[in-house]
Formats: structure tokens, C-alpha cells, sequence
């Protein structure tokens, strides 16, 4: 009796034991605090340095934007034509690519939404042509900013409810994209969108509105309900990071944004064009890219300078370079310069001067992460004489001389 009721004993303590042990790898496995080694990519330290793989890292990559995108076409499920661009920038030791992960207007969501199967069966593809290559991945969720809004059929103003159905679907793709490729040593970071900061507190009800284009998937029409606030802004960045970081316990979290207006700060104070002082700059610069973004996102061009910062101290790009840096530094968040370069059909001859002085200012002042824009985007060879890709030999010394910083850069 003794010896019966000894090995029911037994046999319950290992029946808790293996329940337990499955408790663990659960947890493990939804949380990924349990192992953060498990996570490989860019991190923050606790003094601000950028990390990959947890060693200091400093680098310029390039944004390779519908790399992946075009794939989501009708009938081009089998285009692979990435292949060939990863390969050329992987010869010219380019180290990461930022690019968007889905369609820029509603109709480009159509493969997601109706054949998800296909989409991941594209984007796994697509991953696993940067793991083979060893190139980092940045991808961008929601490159434009009404899409999503669009989609669900509300405003775009819904982008500050954290209860509307614009952030019930923003957290669903979170989740399937983040649980799904979290665990590639491609991925060095989540991006929530492209240029969201120039979207907001802008005046008027009835301008500057958003496109229309109804054969797109947008609505028949705008109204203010379509425009964003520095409120909604906040809104939206805060749970895009809040929800990746649930996910995803290391990698950088970047909200995309681009260079604040010259006048963001009185725009969100006043609703005025006034010039912002420096100090402004700074703050609302600062504000635009709240915790937990864990980096300072800026899109910097020659223009930049020429619209005129600041209202007490002119700046070139120099200079606006180091005033970002000084801001990243003080709140030991990276500077990320997710686009800079210099368009040929602007400057025509001086297009090498201005891209050398661009690069220049990335390496004087040890900016940690930038890439150039951009690069294997047919459209932007004649628009804007920008775009640098194995058929337009011209433009190849962009690569090169970026191949030469990096290599300055991490000796």
C-alpha cells in the first residue's frame, strides 16, 4: 500500500513537473523578455549606443523601398528581381536595407488581405534572400499614413483612438509580421511608417488634406477629420511601440519620421508658419519621437538647409546634422537618418558636391545608422535623378563612396 501510494506520488510530482516545464517554454516563447538572446538585431544600450548583436555598431545602408513591394502586384507573386539587388549591394558591402512591408495605397493591400497565405509565402522569400546574403532588414508597416485608415473605413484621424479599428488592425499585422520574423537574424528593426511628422497640426479644415484617389481604395473625399495632430501622432507611435515591444523585447522600435517642418513647433503651439528657434526644434523634434521609439528618426536632403533653420541660427547641413546628434546624445536615443542623398534632376553638375557633403556630415559627426535614398526605384531615375541601381552606371560612385565611409567606419 505504502509502495502504491509512493509511486502515485511520484507520478504526480513529474505529472506538475513536465507542466511546469511547459509553463516555461510558453512563456518563453510569448515573452521574449525570457530570452533576449533569442532576438538578434539593432539595440539601444543603457547609455544610448547603438548595438548590433549586443558590439557597437555605426553604419550607412540604403532604402531599397518597394524591394519587396513590388512582389504584392497581380501576378508578380514569383518576381524575384530583389535577388539581383541584394546581390549587387552585398558586393559593395552595404550592410542594411530599409523598405516598405506592405502596399502604399488600400488596392496594394488586396494580397494581404484576401490570399495571406501568398503574402507570407512572398515576404518569407523575401527574408530569407537578406538572411542567405547576410543584409539587415528595416522594414516600414504602414508607409503611408491613410492607408490603414482607408482599409477600415474611418478617418484618418482615427490614427488617435487607440480604441478604433484603425489600431485593431495596425496591431493584428504587428503581431503576424513580428511573431513571424522575430527570430531572423535579418531583421534589425521595426519602422511604424514614412514621414508621419509632416502630416500634422497643419492649418486650414478644407487644405492640405490627403490624396484622393478612389480607383486606389481612398474615399470619394476628404474632409478635417482626415488630418493628424501631434496628439494623434503620439497616440499612434506610442502603441505601434508598445505593441512591438510586447513582441519583441530588444530591437529598435523607429517612428520614420522625417526632419521636423522648419515651423513644427509653432504649428503645434499656435497654428502659425513662424519660424522655430533651435531650442523649439530640439523640443519638438524630441516630442515627435516618444518612448518607448527608442531612436531619433530624421530624413535629411540639401533643401532641408535652404527652407531655413533655425529663426536664431542659420544652419547648413552641418549643421543640422550636429544639432540632431547633440539631441540624440542628451536623450541617448541613436540618430537614425533613415533617407538622405541628392537629386540629379535639382542639382545637375553639383550632384556629387551635395552628396559628398551629405555623407560628409554623417561621418564627421559619427552618425550611427543613415541610408541613402534610394536605390533599385525605376521611378526616381527620371523624377527625381536620385535613384542608383545596376543599370544606371552614372550614380555608382554613390555606393562606392558609401562603401568607403562604412569601411572608415568599422575597421
Amino acid at each position: 500500500m505504502v509502495k502504491k501510494q509512493m509511486k502515485y506520488l511520484l507520478l504526480f510530482v513529474l505529472f506538475v513537473g513536465i507542466s511546469c516545464s511547459d509553463k516555461k517554454l510558453e512563456a518563453k516563447v510569448d515573452d521574449p523578455k525570457e530570452d533576449m538572446k533569442s532576438y538578434p538585431g539593432l539595440s539601444v544600450s543603457s547609455t544610448g549606443t547603438l548595438l548590433l548583436n549586443g558590439k557597437n555598431f555605426r553604419g550607412i545602408g540604403v532604402n531599397y523601398f518597394n524591394a519587396f513591394i513590388r512582389t504584392l502586384e497581380p501576378g508578380s507573386q514569383n518576381d524575384q528581381s530583389y535577388i539581383q539587388g541584394l546581390d549587387y549591394l552585398k558586393e559593395r558591402k552595404i550592410p542594411f536595407i530599409r523598405f516598405a512591408i506592405n502596399g502604399y495605397w488600400p488596392k496594394n493591400w488586396d494580397l494581404y488581405r484576401n490570399d495571406k497565405e501568398a503574402y507570407f509565402k512572398s515576404l518569407d522569400a523575401f527574408v530569407k534572400a537578406a538572411e542567405d546574403r547576410g543584409i539587415g532588414l528595416i522594414p516600414s508597416f504602414f508607409w503611408h499614413t491613410p492607408t490603414v485608415p482607408d482599409l477600415v473605413g474611418e478617418p484618418v484621424n482615427q490614427w488617435g483612438n487607440a480604441k478604433s479599428k484603425t489600431h485593431v488592425f495596425m496591431n493584428n499585422f504587428i503581431e503576424e509580421v513580428v511573431k513571424r520574423y522575430r527570430n531572423s537574424p535579418a531583421i534589425w528593426g521595426w519602422e511604424q511608417g514614412n514621414e508621419v511628422n509632416l502630416l500634422v497640426d497643419l492649418p486650414g479644415d478644407d487644405s492640405n488634406l490627403p490624396p484622393v484617389v478612389p480607383s486606389l481604395g481612398t474615399p470619394n473625399s476628404r474632409s478635417k477629420s482626415d488630418k493628424l495632430s501631434s496628439n494623434d501622432l503620439l497616440v499612434m507611435m506610442k502603441a505601434f511601440g508598445n505593441t512591438i515591444r510586447k513582441l519583441d523585447a530588444s530591437r529598435i522600435i523607429i517612428s520614420g519620421n522625417a526632419i521636423a517642418r522648419p515651423s513644427a513647433y509653432h504649428l503645434h503651439k499656435h497654428k502659425n508658419w513662424t519660424k522655430d528657434s533651435k531650442s523649439e526644434f530640439k523640443e519638438i523634434f524630441a516630442l515627435q519621437n516618444p518612448d518607448p521609439i527608442n531612436v531619433l528618426s530624421s530624413h535629411l536632403y540639401k533643401a532641408s538647409s535652404t527652407e531655413g533653420y533655425f529663426a536664431d541660427e542659420i544652419m547648413d547641413i552641418d549643421g543640422l546634422v550636429g544639432s540632431s546628434m547633440e539631441l540624440a546624445l542628451a536623450l541617448k536615443k541613436p540618430l537614425f537618418l533613415g533617407e538622405w542623398g541628392a537629386q540629379q534632376a535639382k542639382y545637375g553638375e553639383d550632384t556629387r558636391a551635395v552628396f559628398m557633403e551629405i555623407l560628409k556630415a554623417v561621418e564627421d559627426h559619427q552618425v550611427p545608422i543613415s541610408a541613402m535614398w534610394v536605390f533599385d526605384y525605376p521611378p526616381h531615375d527620371t523624377e527625381e535623378g536620385i535613384n542608383v541601381s545596376p543599370n544606371n552606371g552614372p550614380r555608382e560612385y554613390m555606393l562606392q563612396e558609401i562603401m568607403k565611409v562604412n569601411s572608415r567606419m568599422n575597421p
